[in-house]
């Protein structure tokens, strides 16, 4: 059975060429790179390392599942690149900030750094040896923002969309506070997008936010039976989430990438979910204003 792994995205591939552009130094270096692994044919050299990298970033953006020979078999492009980005830059000071850059990336991807144990002069440390699936297959975190992306915009929400962009950008910067602050206004935006496309006349005298999650809990698209909705302090999930997400303030303070790579994980399985819910209430919708002999 083979295994389908997450996709590695622009924003990896480009860091780990930019690393790669970093630390070699030379023409020859690079071209020997590029021959060792078989890009001659589609990275022709442009006389500059920073031109060369240009070429190669193209041809692995454009196609990162380009199978490559290496000593451990055949390996995508994108693959290949990021091992080879972090073998080098691993303990050169020069790199440290793209190296944190790349790790974001790869986070949101679906991977995290791969680290190993050695012997040290007084105990043992950690190593940088690579990158590996963060988690299991099933939970599927990539694919689930991609699609909460499609059903974004095959409904048009895209003062919501434009939250969930910027979360990610965010962390991609490592402005975590910033992203954390963008979920919680990205998971309003939805849900009054939401209440606007389903309950129009009744959406359209109440504010945003909470007023417009009580509409849908009156309307039954949250329960409150299921504790999915419910006023007040009571411990019902999405005024918890919400709550979660803005615990001090309005900027409260995410102590590092994990904290803000889970509160962005945790809102976009949450958007799935309720884009599903409208996708499914959409549909019913229709069903019930078709006539009989169309239904």
């Amino acid at each position: 059975m083979t295994t389908k792994l997450p996709v590695l995205r622009n924003g990896s591939i480009v860091t780990a060429c930019d690393i790669i552009e970093l630390i070699i130094r030379t023409n020859a270096e690079l071209e020997s790179l590029i021959l060792e692994y078989g890009f001659a044919e589609a990275v022709q050299p442009s006389g500059s390392i920073a031109k060369t990298v240009l070429n190669l970033k193209r041809f692995a953006v454009q196609n990162p599942n380009h199978l490559v020979m290496t000593d451990r078999g055949e390996r995508p492009i994108a693959a290949v690149l990021i091992d080879k980005a972090i073998q080098i830059a691993r303990g050169d000071r020069r790199a440290e900030s793209l190296l944190d850059k790349l790790e974001r990336h790869l986070n949101l991807d679906g991977y995290a750094f791969a680290y190993e144990v050695v012997d040290g002069l007084l105990e043992p440390s950690h190593e940088l040896v690579g990158f590996t699936i963060s988690m299991p297959e099933f939970v599927a975190l990539p694919e689930s923002s991609s699609e909460v992306e499609r059903l974004l915009d095959e409904n048009s929400f895209e003062v919501a969309r434009r939250h969930l962009n910027s979360a990610r950008e965010n962390i991609t910067q490592g402005d975590w506070e910033a992203s954390n602050s963008q979920c919680r206004t990205f998971l309003e935006a939805l849900t009054d997008a939401i209440a606007d496309n389903l309950f129009a006349n009744e959406s359209t005298g109440r504010r945003s936010g909470l007023e417009k999650r009580q509409l849908l809990a009156e309307k039954g698209f949250l329960s409150r039976d299921k504790h999915e909705f419910g006023d007040g302090n009571g411990q019902t999930f999405l005024p918890g989430l919400a709550k979660f997400l803005h615990p001090d303030g309005a900027h409260p303070g995410i102590s590092n990438q994990h904290d803000a790579l889970f509160r962005l994980q945790v809102v976009v399985v949450t958007a799935r979910w309720l884009l599903k819910r409208h996708e499914v209430a959409l549909s019913n919708r229709t069903l019930r204003t078709l006539p009989e002999s169309m239904s």
